[in-house]
């Protein structure tokens, strides 16, 4: 039994992921829209590849993973439970009116592709241009933030959602993990530029979760082209709109 509680308290990454991994498997299956559902898989799933920006880190933590490596099973669930949980805190408010454009994920990675090898590409410019790793992905992340709410500006409450409620619950959460687990904020370098800490939790964790939580779910919406209520009411408004004027157009056109 020693042993078991030694092993727990020796790995609090690997425990302190595997609630938030539970919630975000079994909550999706609850939810009234399929379309919702899909979302939140897709969004974990997408979001797996971010688990090698791990390997750059070392300067901002420095996590103990299981066999004392630099990557690992730590790494996979942390990032498939965030980009998850993510869309689900963000995409909360209309579960039950988004509508999924690109019903396959195929499709969506293809369009995916080309943001998160410019995104990569930026990163490790920034970095081999000695910029510190956490600042080095929140630049790219900011403007392919701004990039995809150009392309479609009614996101903005998508992000503005996501930027508030995740931000809140990953806190929560990394608050919960540190009072189980004091030793956890040691994985951080309180001496480099995000280190400083704020009720206990290293500052770079709070502008990650608000950066991250605003940019993550736009980037499913767009990538799956998700519709929301809203959006559908406003286009056929418009549709309706358009129509009764071409027809009153014609209509004076041929009354002269």
């Amino acid at each position: 039994m020693n042993g078991v509680f030694q092993f727990v308290s020796g790995h609090p990454y690997l425990f302190a992921n595997l609630p938030t991994l539970a919630a975000v498997i079994l909550l999706p299956r609850m939810a009234p829209n399929r379309d919702f559902q899909r979302a939140a898989v897709f969004s974990g799933v997408a979001c797996l590849p971010c688990s090698l920006a791990e390997l750059s880190y070392g300067e901002y933590w420095h996590p103990v993973l299981l066999g004392g490596m630099h990557y690992g099973l730590e790494s996979l669930s942390f990032t498939y439970a965030t980009g998850a949980l993510a869309w689900l805190t963000a995409g909360l408010w209309s579960i039950k009116r988004c509508t999924a454009g690109t019903r396959s994920f195929s499709a969506a990675f293809l369009r995916l592709a080309p943001w998160a090898i410019a995104v990569t590409a930026v990163y490790i410019a920034l970095l081999l241009g000695g910029m510190n790793c956490l600042t080095a992905s929140l630049v790219p992340s900011a403007c392919l933030l701004l990039f995809l709410l150009v392309r479609r500006a009614s996101l903005w409450r998508l992000a503005l959602s996501g930027l508030a409620s995740f931000t809140v619950v990953y806190l929560l959460a990394v608050r919960l993990d540190l009072a189980v687990w004091p030793d956890f904020v040691s994985y951080w370098n309180p001496t480099g530029p995000w280190g400083a800490r704020f009720l206990g939790i290293p500052c770079g964790e709070m502008v990650w979760a608000a950066v991250f939580g605003a940019v993550w779910p736009v980037v499913i919406a767009s990538a799956l082209d998700i519709r929301f209520g809203d959006e559908e009411s406003q286009a056929v408004d418009g549709a309706v709109g358009a129509a009764s004027y071409a027809r009153t157009a014609a209509s004076g056109d041929s009354t002269c």
